[in-house]
C-alpha cells in the first residue's frame, strides 16, 4: 500500500502556508496569466484576469486584517 503523502500532487510547501498567503500566491499566478494575455494581444482576457487578481489580492488582505482583529480581541486590546 502506497502512502498518499508521498504522491507528487501533494505540495507540502503550499499546505504549510497560511490562508492569506495561499490566496496571495494564487493572485500572483493569476496576474502572470494576465500579463501573458497582454503580450498575446488578448486585451479582453487580460482585463478579466487583472480584475480577478485584484479581487484575490483584496481577499488576502481582508483575511489578514480579520485575523489580526480576532487576535487583538482575544488579547483584550
Amino acid at each position: 500500500m502506497e502512502d498518499y503523502n508521498s504522491l507528487p500532487f501533494k505540495n507540502r510547501d503550499v499546505d504549510k502556508l497560511k490562508k492569506s498567503e495561499r490566496v496571495k500566491k494564487k493572485s500572483i499566478r493569476t496576474l502572470k496569466k494576465g500579463k501573458k494575455a497582454v503580450d498575446e494581444g488578448r486585451e479582453k482576457k487580460a482585463d478579466r484576469l487583472h480584475k480577478k487578481a485584484a479581487r484575490q489580492e483584496n481577499r488576502s488582505i481582508d483575511i489578514e486584517e480579520k485575523k489580526d482583529k480576532r487576535e487583538k480581541k482575544k488579547r483584550g486590546y
